[in-house]
């Protein structure tokens, strides 16, 4: 895998992937670049999980697929025209997602009058972890947590379940997998990482998700296939 450091163009790239803003074309050319750039994927899983904060006035419950749907076919990314330029058409996104400018101008420091903030450097014990978990044809899903408040962020791309519910799973150096819970398919999610699976989740760990039975293994063990999986690393 690449990384480095990014243009602010990689994370407008980054930002419009995890808020919807992206065409289906754009989208599968970043979610290919994701795979590829350990850099980039950092940048969507951190985009990811902004995204994710936008609703937590909301609590923990997540929009239904239709209303997600009916939200993304509302962004100006879905106008007629043509926009003149990456960079305006985050801008014309923004100024309808007034919390997504407020996101895109902190981390950008797009409000170049404000003085920088002053951010404590984080213990490297404490680092995110990151994962993009990948398979054959089943999408892919950036995984990010934090090890500070247990806070496990789920962001699937493409993941298309039917009749089935998709289970995520760590997978530690025992390699006996356990269940982190079900995950919608269709939407951003977060919540408190279960205990005490949370305790196992550390780099270098594999995370996985199955396809189980709507509502999640009954036996606690994976019972389907593995459909995408990756490795931790520190963010």
């Amino acid at each position: 895998m690449t990384g480095g450091a990014l243009s602010d163009d990689d994370e407008v790239l980054a930002a419009e992937l995890a808020l919807g803003l992206l065409t289906r074309e754009e989208a599968r050319a970043a979610e290919a670049r994701a795979v590829g750039n350990a850099g980039f994927a950092t940048a969507c899983a951190k985009w990811q999980d902004y995204a994710a904060t936008l609703f937590s006035g909301a609590g923990s419950e997540m929009p239904s697929p239709s209303l997600w749907g009916a939200i993304l076919a509302r962004l100006p990314a879905n106008d007629t025209a043509a926009p003149a330029s990456r960079a305006l058409r985050g801008w014309q996104a923004a100024t309808g997602l007034a919390a997504a400018a407020a996101l895109v101008f902190a981390v950008l420091g797009l409000d170049r009058a404000a003085p920088p903030p002053i951010i404590a450097p984080v213990p490297a014990a404490q680092a995110p972890l990151v994962a993009v978990l990948t398979g054959k044809d089943s999408g892919f899903v950036t995984i990010s947590y934090n090890p500070g408040d247990g806070r496990l962020t789920v962001a699937p791309q493409g993941l298309v379940m039917g009749q089935h519910s998709a289970e995520l799973w760590i997978i530690p150096g025992d390699g006996t997998p356990r269940s982190l819970g079900v995950i919608a398919a269709a939407a951003p999610g977060w919540r408190a990482a279960p205990r005490p699976a949370s305790a196992l989740i550390a780099a270098g760990g594999t995370m996985a998700i199955t396809v189980e039975p709507l509502g999640g293994s009954p036996s606690g063990k994976p019972t389907g296939s593995v459909i995408l999986s990756g490795k931790l690393t520190a963010a």
